[in-house]
């Protein structure tokens, strides 16, 4: 009986691993562009824009830490700001959205239609956390 269950535990494992394997044709790693097959020249111009977009990673990244850093202080504080703390998380998301809009602008120049297609379900991905 017990090799019995272990048998169908070892099925149904094998057959949820395997389930999407024919979903996609290509498989997709995270912020990976190789999916739309990209010419010599897109791929450069891509990573030409997203080196140009490193010093303002950094610069986000610093304020981002800085951002957090007040607001831990304000959740530890005796009293909760309530507008100092919607102001901090407004500014920061707002900051990160300009940044991933530079970002996917710049990818966005280089695709052509059909792979801009593809690049928009895959999305998600890209955005700032």
């Amino acid at each position: 009986m017990k090799i019995l269950k272990i048998f169908l535990i070892l099925s149904s494992l094998l057959l949820v691993l395997n389930a999407d394997e024919d979903k996609h044709k290509y498989k997709h790693s995270y912020k990976n562009l190789d999916y739309l097959d990209l010419t010599n020249e897109q791929a450069k111009a891509i990573k030409k824009a997203l080196v140009e977009l490193k010093k303002d990673y950094e610069d986000f990244y610093e304020y981002k830490e800085k951002q957090e850093d007040i607001l831990e202080d304000i959740i530890k504080a005796d009293n909760f700001d309530e507008e100092l703390y919607y102001k901090t998380i407004m500014d920061l998301k707002t900051k990160a959205t300009k940044l991933e809009v530079k970002r996917i602008k710049k990818i966005h120049e280089v695709l052509d239609e059909k792979q801009k297609e593809e690049f928009a379900d895959y999305l998600e991905e890209w955005e700032i956390e």
